[in-house]
């Protein structure tokens, strides 16, 4: 768990969400820091106007000296500031003392007698190590510099507030950062126990097991995921059903013929067969070999084709002329089983298709027809045409396929009537389907009981195909 993806996933998620809150106090911290020394600074300032108006009454002996000491003490103790009041060498007012102490740097001095604004952090006094804000200003009088005023106060007062503001800030952020982690711990095992699910699933599967599925909450990209995960569980259920029950097919149809030649071979071999009947079991251990020759064709074949594998070879191709073809080769046959063939086209149908496999196709289902129909019936090959429609029809006039069995029509090693077919795989249905649809076409089934089955084939033509081709 210590190198999961849900503790790396939760380490980023609280390193992100601290730097981001440590970065939003540092900011705060600083905001806070300047706008309570720009107010402090604000407010010496309204003090240094107020003081300003009281020095030039004093420097225009319009307030007595005792009466502005009294004025200034009274500023001092309601505003936490001291005053310095500093005058003019130049100017003739020696009736008029300087208040307060002497500022700590000359420079200071001569700067705002200069007429210039001094704002500065520092020591007021050379005795002292008290750091302190001090704004200092110059007193005019009939618009000449006649002395200068300083206003100062402690800056500890200023970092005292500061402190509070600070102390304030980094508890809210100690809080908030704590309750985050909680969010995001509850909210990461939320957001991961999907993806553990998926995980635990795609062992199962890498496994063998194919039975477990993941829940699908939301619409989200792992909902999407998990679905996805659900569909590839439940096809490669699907394919392991299929294979399981291939083997068992296979092992079924290849059983019986395997069992047939031995029994016969060993019969011969042990001297059990009379000499003049080794002939006959020779011929059935030879039927019994096609059979399996056939059979391992077809698998062939089918399994080139569900691997898409096979090669067709397109070209136009008229099928009226490939259905007569078929009926003549099978007529002979149906002939002898006293059934009459019929080949019937309404209007012309010309496909891009292979003609080999596509008359394997109607050789197959015709044959088939011939194969189960009752002498004196009749069976064929038509096309249909329904305005600008065209599909073909391979049709009997049999006994026709119970309604349950024809779902399973094209499943391989599916064997409608098990009585009557003992030389076929059941594979010669699946084949053709797949034919049908290597051709970008559909093969289904329709049939009654007494009254017969059809087998209806809908194939693009050639119009259409050259133009699918162009687009694709």
């Amino acid at each position: 768990m210590l190198n999961s993806f849900y503790r790396k996933l939760l380490v980023m998620y609280i390193t992100i969400t601290v730097v981001s809150i440590l970065a939003i106090s540092g900011t705060i911290g600083y905001t806070m820091k300047q706008k309570t020394y720009d107010r402090s600074e604000t407010l010496l300032l309204e003090k240094v106007e107020q003081v300003e108006e009281l020095a030039t009454d004093l420097f225009d002996n319009a307030t007595a000296q005792k009466d502005f000491r009294k004025q200034i003490n009274t500023i001092e103790k309601s505003s936490n500031v001291r005053v310095s009041v500093v005058k003019h060498p130049k100017a003739a007012l020696d009736k008029i003392q300087a208040v307060g102490e002497v500022p700590a740097r000359l420079d200071w001095v001569e700067k705002v007698l200069s007429g210039k604004p001094v704002t500065v952090k520092s020591n007021f006094t050379q005795n002292s190590k008290v750091k302190m804000l001090i704004v200092g200003r110059p007193v005019l009088l009939d618009n000449r510099v006649v002395g200068a005023i300083f206003l100062y106060t402690p800056l500890e007062d200023i970092q005292g507030t500061i402190n509070e503001i600070n102390r304030a800030i980094y508890w809210s952020a100690l809080v908030v950062a704590l309750l985050a982690t909680a969010v995001l711990y509850f909210v990461s095992r939320h957001f991961v126990k999907p993806i553990q699910q998926m995980s635990k699933t795609a062992e199962a599967l890498a496994m063998g097991d194919f039975s477990g599925r993941v829940p699908v909450r939301g619409k989200d990209e792992i909902a999407s995921l998990s679905g996805s995960l659900n569909r590839m569980a439940g096809k490669l259920q699907k394919v392991e059903e299929g294979r399981k029950r291939f083997l068992s097919e296979i092992s079924h149809e290849l059983r019986t013929p395997l069992t047939t030649i031995r029994a016969s071979l060993q019969g011969i071999t042990d001297a059990v067969v009379e000499p003049g009947d080794a002939r006959e079991f020779i011929d059935i251990s030879l039927q019994e070999t096609l059979r399996l020759s056939h059979l391992v064709d077809d698998l062939l074949e089918l399994s080139s084709f569900e691997e898409k594998q096979v090669k067709m070879n397109m070209h136009v191709v008229d099928v009226a002329d490939l259905i007569g073809l078929v009926v003549t080769q099978l007529k002979m046959k149906a002939k002898g089983k006293e059934i009459e063939l019929s080949a019937d086209v309404e209007g012309p149908y010309i496909v891009q298709a292979d003609a080999d496999r596509l008359r394997q196709v109607f050789i197959n289902l015709l044959d088939n027809a011939i194969n189960h129909i009752p002498a004196g019936s009749q069976a064929g090959i038509r096309v249909k045409a329904v305005r600008q429609e065209r599909w073909i029809e391979v049709w009997d006039q049999g006994q026709g396929i119970a309604p349950e069995k024809l779902p399973h029509l094209f499943d391989r090693f599916f064997k409608a009537d098990e009585s009557r077919n003992r030389t076929g795989a059941g594979l010669g249905l699946t084949i053709c389907k797949h034919i049908v649809e290597a051709h970008g076409g559909s093969i289904r089934v329709e049939s009654q009981l007494g009254a017969g089955t059809v087998f209806k084939i809908f194939l693009p033509n050639a119009a259409t195909s050259s133009h699918d081709k162009l687009m694709t």
